[in-house]
């Protein structure tokens, strides 16, 4: 049982080297030769337990703890100017080769972080409202419906700022910009429809620390944002928000021109995909049936033809319904009216007259009446 010359050369302490290599003495009985191999095998063992534990208690190479303490740089610098340092640097860490990414992809791997927080979200409400859909109350199952719907838009807002971050990022600041307060505002909704639960807020304490964190993530990849450089253009750049609220011939200066000769067209000289009439000389006579008729997801311009009459009803046009279009016979003919407010237990979400992701309304008058004690509520949600 003598060790090799490997293992003597291995770094243990002498007197056990020594106790190890004692051979073995001659003429010795049978009893005593056992006890001496029995010796042998517990050195033996007790020999490759120490050497074991001298190689795990190596210290760390030199090399590897230069590459830790580069990709912690790295994810720092990256997080210098935003408002969740300490979140960013841990998010970039679990990022592999930190250091070969460009800040776009930087970015995006952010934003894929908060995809899978929304995600996760989304899962334990759609969870909690199916195990306790019985015993809510009205308003907190409005207000959890609201966030699954909230939830949705954010996924989209999302997917899409990492589609232009993939595409081009130089010419979609402004965009991507815009998408991710979008996703930010939408945690916030979410919230305020527990604003009227009760005392212990309902499900908002179970759900609160998570939006935030949704909230934080996608502030982070925001402040990220304005660290790429723009595209230049040759004219000169305008603001974000400039010319939002100018006018240009009596349309804002941001519609298209086709849209504006649609707008501009009398409702007999165009010829509208549907036609909505309570007198039921129309297709419908809801516009909500109208809308739940019209085509998801369209590339073209979609005219909803609404006549004359009083339309008692909440207008609520899903995502998938693109490019569509309202038409009236003019302010005060065609006119929506509606009456959903907080006190009566909608969430302000859900008071909206006409609720729809941007869309082109012509001539209709929306209307939402309220008594004393109403409080607020929201007329029209673009």
């Amino acid at each position: 049982c003598l060790p090799s010359p490997l293992f003597l050369n291995s770094e243990l302490p002498l007197s056990i080297v020594k106790m190890i290599t004692v051979p073995p003495t001659l003429g010795t009985s049978s009893s005593s030769r056992s006890k001496l191999l029995l010796s042998c095998v517990v050195f033996s063992s007790l020999f490759l337990l120490l050497l074991t534990l001298s190689d795990v208690s190596k210290p760390v190479p030199h090399r590897h703890r230069f590459h830790v303490h580069s990709h912690l740089q790295d994810a720092t610098d990256h997080c210098d100017g935003t408002l969740y340092p300490d979140l960013c640097a841990s998010t970039l860490s679990a990022i592999p080769d930190l250091h070969s990414k460009s800040l776009p992809e930087v970015i995006c791997a952010t934003i894929n972080a908060s995809e899978a927080a929304v995600l996760e979200s989304d899962k334990n409400c759609t969870n909690y409202l199916h195990h306790n859909n019985y015993t809510l109350d009205t308003r907190q199952r409005f207000a959890l419906t609201d966030c699954l719907e909230l939830f949705s838009q954010t996924l989209d807002e999302l997917l899409d700022a990492t589609s232009d971050l993939t595409a081009n990022p130089s010419s979609h600041v402004d965009h991507v910009q815009t998408l991710l307060s979008a996703a930010i505002t939408n945690q916030y909704t979410c919230l305020d429809g527990f604003a009227y639960v009760g005392k212990d807020g309902g499900y908002r304490s179970v759900i609160e620390k998570p939006l935030y964190h949704v909230s934080h993530l996608v502030s982070n990849s925001l402040a990220m944002m304005k660290k790429i450089q723009r595209h230049k253009s040759p004219q000169p750049r305008r603001e974000a928000l400039e010319g939002y609220g100018e006018v240009a011939e009596g349309f804002p200066v941001w519609m298209s021109a086709k849209d504006r000769r649609l707008l501009q067209a009398a409702a007999n000289t165009t010829t509208p995909n549907l036609i909505v009439a309570k007198d039921g000389t129309g297709n419908f006579t809801t516009i909500s049936d109208a809308v739940a008729a019209a085509p998801s997801k369209s590339e073209t311009r979609f005219v909803i033809y609404i006549k004359a009459g009083a339309y008692l009803e909440n207008v609520e046009v899903g995502k998938s319904k693109t490019n569509l279009m309202f038409m009236g016979d003019g302010i005060g003919k065609t006119v929506v009216k509606a009456s959903r407010n907080v006190v009566d237990g909608w969430t302000t979400f859900r008071s909206a007259t006409v609720g729809k992701k941007p869309f082109s309304p012509s001539l209709p008058s929306s209307q939402n009446f309220l008594s004393a004690t109403s409080h607020y509520n929201t007329n029209l949600v673009q």
